[in-house]
């Protein structure tokens, strides 16, 4: 028991320290990317007040394209590692920095059991996954160009 516990600090203590570093590049990708979705919401609430149906009906794409970018994502750092096409040039320098620590990590995790939707955060969004020794909290966001701009993952909140 011991040993999970030191795994599961390290764990924690390990991934929070990311955080800021792929938060400082998404932010250096996409200049106002979080601004946007008040401004998209703005303009498409002007037309008519039926405006807001289409805008929830828009969401389930960009929620299935989310999850399965963020399972290939994984899928790759436990198989053959991550492929860098998929980032922009940002996210990606931040990540290969960081790859010796991650990818040992992600891969310690053991299977993906479960992937949920949590809700969006700007134009990002946010999922649990549980894994079969660690549950934890990704949140996944995209450019203009498709490229993933955004890839964080903590330990879950309780």
């Amino acid at each position: 028991m011991k040993p999970t516990l030191m795994k599961t600090a390290l764990a924690a203590a390990f991934l929070l320290a990311p955080v800021p570093a792929f938060a400082q590049a998404a932010a250096g990708a996409v200049p106002n990317a979080f601004d946007r979705p008040a401004q998209s919401a703005t303009t498409q609430a002007r037309p008519a007040p039926a405006a807001p149906a289409p805008t929830a009906a828009a969401q389930a794409p960009d929620i299935a394209r989310s999850e399965e970018a963020l399972r290939a994502v994984i899928a790759a750092a436990q198989g053959t590692g991550f492929d860098y096409s998929d980032f922009t040039t940002n996210l990606g320098t931040q990540i290969r920095q960081q790859e010796a620590q991650v990818i040992p990590l992600i891969k310690g995790f053991g299977a993906v059991k479960t992937v949920e939707y949590v809700k969006q955060e700007g134009e990002a969004q946010m999922f649990k996954v549980t894994f079969d020794n660690q549950v934890t909290e990704w949140l996944i966001g995209f450019d203009a160009d498709d490229k993933i701009a955004a890839l964080l993952f903590r330990p879950a909140e309780s």
